[in-house]
């Protein structure tokens, strides 16, 4: 069901309080970064520059952008920390134009700079404006606001400032969230290897029988896989039993011990990965039988190796060239996933030990608590405006991979958000269930008999 706009609207402010809390940064440049990420992710600007100016003479003028065609971006922020939604209406639209609009002709035919202080962004701006004057051909005017426009504003059509071409854009807090929600929809992975990495894989058809599902060996070139986890990321291991558990156990330290040592011997040593798809394109080539596209593909075992592959290149620049991987692919019909893939996990030969609480993993009850714990806040401790949200880890070693790929300023951000006390795991869950129906016996039993005692009690 799709998220209300009053809905989008709180968690947007929480996530703009836990930012501001976790970077020092004022609420105002956190609501900035946030809709210039979208706005540059999506492809409507090329990039995105802070620069916060206000004047007693109606100017403002909030971030820019200078591209290499002769074009100019100019964002004004319509930002109050407001704490319920409100509307935009076009007198509110016209009013913060007017205030950019008057930054951008000061600049141009006032030298407005030259009333500024030299150590400041704005001053910085403005002068680039006087200074590009005859190389601008074109500027476009964003309005980025918390509130949401009223249903009867009419479209702005362009014109020219200072006989310079304008364009005029309304980026409110509801086309945020269309804009979110389109690019948020799960997709299954579609992946051409041709196209992407200039060759098919090399298979062999392992049917067991005419009226049985497809299935192949393949030969993955290590260079592939870990491509294909720094591109897709935690979606290529979505029905993997657990995340990756990092480096520090005994069995991933020697998957980095022979990719570094060993490159030649990977194949050899390594126990593979166990994949699932919905569909694949094959073709025959000189060499033999190649796979040449993927639909839905998923790594049921062996993200471990997966991403350890992946670290290794990025962390000690390894070469993978040398590397190559066997991987077992069933060709699963859609209907019998659910059925299906969990089997195929949890019988799957393993290289780190399982605990019987993983093989839980994909249970409907784990995956709707996972989305729940990702989507509600928890209310805010006595005296806090910020809230928080619990990190429910449904697969063994999510909330420390969720983090593997983050800078530390969005580590920050994530634990200010995600607090490590408030994530709990599928047994943790069990023991306050069982608690609560009055069944101590049943937690006193270890943490592994708990869970069982939930799902089958």
């Amino acid at each position: 069901m799709e998220q209300t706009i009053p809905a989008f609207f709180h968690d947007f402010r929480q996530e703009l309080m836990a930012g501001a809390e976790a970077n020092g940064a004022f609420q105002l440049s956190e609501f900035m970064e946030a809709f210039s990420i979208e706005l540059i992710e999506t492809g409507f600007i090329e990039g995105f520059e802070l620069c916060h100016y206000r004047a007693q003479r109606g100017m403002r003028i909030d971030g820019y952008w200078f591209n290499d065609e002769g074009a100019l971006d100019l964002f004004i922020a319509d930002f109050d920390s407001r704490d319920e939604l409100q509307s935009l209406t076009q007198t509110d639209v016209n009013a913060a134009f007017k205030r950019v609009e008057r930054f951008f002709e000061s600049s141009l035919s006032k030298k407005l700079f030259s009333d500024l202080d030299e150590t400041t962004p704005e001053y910085g701006l403005s002068r680039q404006i006087a200074d590009r004057k005859a190389l601008i051909r074109k500027v476009n005017f964003f309005l980025v606001s918390e509130r949401a426009l009223s249903d009867r504003m009419q479209s702005i059509d362009g014109r020219h400032v200072c006989d310079i071409e304008a364009t005029y854009h309304v980026w409110d807090i509801s086309r945020l969230q269309r804009q979110r929600s389109s690019r948020g929809h799960k997709e299954a992975l579609d992946i051409d290897f041709e196209e992407e990495f200039g060759s098919g894989l090399n298979s062999l058809p392992a049917h067991l029988g005419s009226d049985a599902y497809q299935s192949y060996l393949v030969v993955m070139p290590g260079e592939v896989l870990a491509a294909m986890y720094g591109k897709h990321g935690a979606r290529l291991l979505e029905q993997n039993v657990r995340s990756f558990l990092q480096a520090r156990g005994k069995v991933n330290k020697g998957i980095r011990t022979t990719i570094l040592n060993e490159p030649g011997m990977f194949f050899a040593y390594n126990n593979g990965i166990t994949a699932t798809s919905r569909e694949v394109e094959v073709e025959q080539g000189e060499d033999g039988l190649k796979i040449v596209r993927i639909k839905d593909l998923q790594i049921v075992n062996g993200g471990q190796t997966t991403v350890s592959l992946f670290h290794t290149k990025r962390r000690d620049k390894a070469a993978l060239d040398g590397v190559f991987v066997q991987m077992k692919l069933s060709v699963i019909n859609p209907e019998d996933s659910e059925i299906v893939v969990p089997r195929i996990s949890e019988y799957a030969n393993t290289q780190n030990r399982v605990n019987a609480a993983d093989f839980f993993s994909n249970h409907p009850f784990h995956v709707r608590m996972e989305e729940f714990s990702r989507r509600i806040w928890a209310p805010a401790h006595s005296g806090a405006q910020r809230e928080t949200k619990w990190f429910y880890e449904r697969a063994r070693g999510q909330y420390a991979d969720a983090q593997s790929k983050l800078t530390p300023g969005e580590q920050k951000r994530f634990k200010a958000e995600y607090p490590k006390p408030q994530m709990f795991t599928k047994t943790d869950i069990a023991k306050f269930e069982n608690v609560w129906d009055d069944h101590p016996k049943w937690v006193n039993l270890g943490a592994q008999k708990t869970l069982r005692a939930m799902l089958h009690g």
